[in-house]
């Protein structure tokens, strides 16, 4: 017990501070990338401090899986440096026993993660988001100009756009994705410009038209246009998107919103990966824990490496940083193919945690 004490100690410490840097570095990023817009709508300094404190919950959640790698590895290097680890060694504490409190703490900020994400994070973006919409889009002030819409119509189409003018009636970089009885893509269209006549409708510009086989995975027919006309019922202001999204929806409520999307004949892909999101995610902390604790252990002199204390801490810092921002992009090629209909969206999410899991245990297996 006294040992475990001291190890949560020694974890936490490293723990907060990261957490305060990243928070630190996420909070000024946004805001130097932001400042002018908020100067432009001339938002008050209040307005802009309490945007921020509610999207906080959101990047942080997102970021403790790194603070929890940097700490673990911290936490060895620590006792490498102070030759505690090597005295641990030699009195016949075995490197898995150093390491269960550390897992013990990556289990709790597991549960703390999910639980956070599923009450707090979800309230806290929808409140942000609400703020940014009314004081810097001025939404019900003016007619908005909308970046990035995804709207699911009639007749089972899903339209995005890069950008969506209301007032104008213009849109660019447009797809209008056109999907069968079994949820199957039976047509997409893409474009790079479409304009709204109130006499004729939508015209499409520059674009090509690709028809999909009967599963929707393979494309059968692709012809090219300069210009053409499709038959959409939805007018501009009718594709101003739903103000929901995945980030600000609980799990039980993204998957009501799920049936849904499903009940206007759509396949809600997106939505669908994010929901096995929320439940694959908080598990980072002990799969990164999983390789980076061994890794540490082998870098450090006092556990078994060469060399001097501080490269050896170096290296094993270095080496949680690779592992962390690979298992990021791992989740993000996860997301992207389960997106993408390549994979089932739950198989896309959870591959990153089923391979790190694979990885981890072998490695702590030749933990000595």
């Amino acid at each position: 017990m006294i040992l475990t004490r001291y190890l949560f100690k020694e974890f936490i410490q490293p723990f907060f501070f990261s957490t305060f840097i990243f928070a630190l570095i996420i909070q000024a990023g946004h805001l130097f990338d932001r400042l002018e817009v908020f100067m432009r709508n001339k938002v008050t300094i209040p307005v802009i401090v309490l945007y921020l404190l509610s999207m906080l919950p959101l990047w942080i959640i997102q970021a403790l899986p790194i603070c929890t790698l940097i700490a673990g590895v911290i936490t060895v290097g620590n006792l490498s440096r102070s030759g505690e680890l090597f005295c641990l060694r030699a009195s016949g504490v075995s490197a898995r026993v150093v390491m269960r409190p550390l897992f013990g703490a990556a289990l709790f900020l597991t549960c703390l993660t999910f639980v956070l994400g599923d009450s707090l994070m979800p309230r806290a973006t929808a409140y942000g988001r609400t703020l940014y919409r009314t004081y810097v889009d001025k939404i019900g002030n003016q007619k908005p100009v909308w970046d990035d819409i995804i709207v699911l119509a009639k007749n089972r189409r899903r339209i995005s756009a890069k950008r969506l003018d209301v007032e104008k009636g213009e849109m660019t970089v447009v797809t209008v994705e056109e999907y069968g009885d079994h949820l199957n893509l039976r047509q997409a269209l893409t474009a790079q410009k479409a304009e709204w006549h109130k006499d004729h409708g939508w015209t499409f510009y520059d674009g090509v038209v690709r028809l999909f086989s009967k599963e929707g995975d393979e494309i059968v027919e692709e012809e090219s246009f300069v210009s053409a006309q499709i038959t959409m019922e939805e007018r501009p202001e009718d594709l101003v998107p739903t103000l929901i999204q995945p980030e600000e929806l609980s799990a039980q409520d993204l998957k009501r919103y799920i049936e849904k999307i499903k009940g206007l004949g759509l396949p809600a892909l997106k939505e669908r990966v994010q929901y096995h999101l929320k439940f694959a995610f908080p598990f980072t902390h002990l799969l990164v824990l999983a390789i980076g604790l061994p890794i540490a252990f082998k870098t450090t002199p006092s556990g078994g490496g060469h060399g001097q204390k501080s490269f050896g801490r170096m290296r094993s810092l270095a080496f949680s940083l690779l592992i962390g921002f690979f298992y990021l992009m791992l989740v993000t090629a996860g997301q992207a193919l389960g997106e993408s209909r390549k994979v089932e969206p739950w198989v896309g999410v959870w591959m990153a945690n089923i391979l790190f899991l694979v990885v981890g245990l072998f490695l702590l297996r030749r933990v000595e």
